[in-house]
């Protein structure tokens, strides 16, 4: 494996970077702007199968069935956790990128809190 797709390589930071740029969406762009980039993230799932870093990470990796391929799954489990694939997939999937999103409207039009980009 080279240093792109190694276990800590630069598609893992480029994940990572990914992940929290997303939660920290909602003061820095608008409402509307994060929900379009939730559709993004289904919409690539719908086409490739999976998220498009996850699959170039994880594509040299034994032993990871189609429906456990993760990010989260497969860090987890080199951490030794215990945990159901599926249930933790979709967890990720569906859960946090819509709290991420329900966040921005509460902070964007509840709080009336300016985002940084994109006033």
């Amino acid at each position: 494996m080279g240093k792109l797709n190694n276990d800590f390589g630069i598609i893992f930071w480029a994940h990572l970077l990914v992940i929290i740029v997303f939660i920290l969406t909602p003061f820095l762009l608008p409402y509307y702007i994060i929900f379009c980039l939730v559709m993004l993230f289904y919409l690539q799932n719908l086409l490739f199968k999976n998220c498009v870093l996850t699959k170039a990470q994880l594509k040299d990796k034994d032993g990871i069935a189609e429906d456990e391929a993760s990010f989260y799954v497969y860090y987890f489990k080199k951490m030794g956790l215990r945990f159901n694939a599926q249930k933790v997939k979709k967890y990720f999937a569906w859960f946090i990128l819509w709290l991420v999103f329900i966040f921005s409207l509460f902070w964007q039009l509840v709080l009336d809190k300016n985002t940084l980009w994109f006033k």
